[in-house]
């Protein structure tokens, strides 16, 4: 903190009585009673520091003391800096820790009434206001880099998830999971921040991690075509078209493509006895919707309902995408019977968690066609 001259000092001083003494205290509460700051070889608590600085006017030494340019109040929020008081001991301390270490003065009597198994696992349902999203563990860093909560369109760090529905809120309070704040479950250990300081790729390219880490379709990791229009990735055999690995410029999904086409004004009929050349975009976006969803459903990993080169038996899902690629379909009616035909089978032969999700597969062919 830079020192101000003692002119500077005095008027700082003679206008600090115009404040309302009751804001005085309340901008005063909670303050350190320990000397934890040491510069010019004396020790300093933060309000003493303060006016070590010449900044007593600002009352607010969380955010005028900073630390390599960064206010303790976001190395507080952020989890980098811990703030907590001992009452009984009439002491406060300061302590840098790593992230799993952090402790907080939060009241943790409601905690043993909360299953934290819920919390497990490498992804966490978010919400914020009327926003939701995914959040997944591995991309998150901080709070203003790190894309890691996945929404329908765009990958988003925290604050930019927060902006959504409440720009002024603070992301560690008003994002919730399961109805617990990330600030809780970063005291938790259930997310872990990066160090400040920390040089990964995460945090030395925060613009990076716009696209999944997973091909939309199958899902699994591996080369994958990037859409430069939304977060979705496909390997390139995976996708409808296939995408040519050398492909120049940009590029963009089949999703996207279909979003700028107007919808068709003929009635489903005619649409069936229409040929496939003249629907092939629709018929890839219909088949690329069911499989995704059938490849990413728990219930999907029953043997046959992936689609593979090498079927035999009954059709599936993975055959019609063959045929397709083929120009084997006359018309749309012979294209969408043949899905018709992969959810009747699997619904008669298949257990009742199998036949629910065709059943919910064939609701959603319904949905999409009607779009179409």
């Amino acid at each position: 903190m830079k020192k101000q001259s003692c002119t500077k000092r005095q008027q700082m001083g003679s206008s600090s009585h115009s404040k309302p003494k009751k804001k005085k205290q309340a901008k005063r509460q909670n303050c350190p009673k320990q000397k934890c700051i040491f510069s010019e070889g004396q020790w300093f608590k933060p309000t003493e520091f303060e006016r070590f600085g010449l900044k007593e006017r600002h009352k607010k030494w969380k955010t005028s003391i900073l630390c390599k340019g960064i206010p303790l109040q976001k190395l507080i929020e952020d989890g980098f800096l811990l703030y907590t008081s001992f009452k009984k001991m009439n002491i406060c301390v300061f302590v840098v820790e790593s992230p799993d270490k952090i402790e907080d003065n939060q009241d943790d009597d409601d905690d043993d009434a909360i299953d934290m198994n819920m919390f497990k696992g490498p992804v966490l349902p978010v919400t914020c206001g009327s926003d939701s999203g995914i959040l997944h563990k591995y991309r998150f860093s901080k709070g203003y880099c790190g894309r890691c909560i996945r929404t329908e369109n765009h990958w988003l760090t925290p604050e930019d998830f927060i902006k959504l529905s409440k720009p002024d809120g603070t992301w560690k309070k008003d994002i919730l999971s399961n109805g617990m704040p990330l600030g809780k479950l970063i005291t938790k250990s259930i997310l872990q921040p990066h160090t400040a300081n920390c040089d990964c790729e995460i945090c030395q390219e925060p613009d990076q991690n716009q696209n999944d880490d997973v091909c939309f379709v199958c899902p699994s990791e591996g080369d994958l075509v990037c859409c430069d229009e939304c977060p979705r990735a496909f390997h390139s055999h995976c996708h409808l078209p296939s995408v040519h690995e050398d492909s120049p410029g940009q590029w963009s999904c089949t999703f996207c493509v279909m979003k700028m086409k107007s919808s068709s004004q003929k009635t489903q009929q005619d649409i069936l006895s229409s040929p496939v050349s003249q629907y092939t975009l629709h018929c890839q976006y219909l088949l690329l919707h069911l499989l995704h969803e059938s490849m990413t459903d728990p219930c999907a990993k029953v043997p046959g309902f992936r689609f593979s080169e090498n079927i035999c038996g009954p059709m599936m899902l993975g055959r019609v995408k063959l045929n397709l690629e083929n120009n084997d379909y006359r018309t749309v009616q012979e294209f969408v019977s043949d899905i018709e035909y992969v959810f009747h089978h699997c619904t008669a032969k298949r257990d009742n968690d199998f036949s629910r999700m065709t059943s919910r597969l064939t609701e959603l062919l319904e949905i999409i066609f009607k779009l179409l």
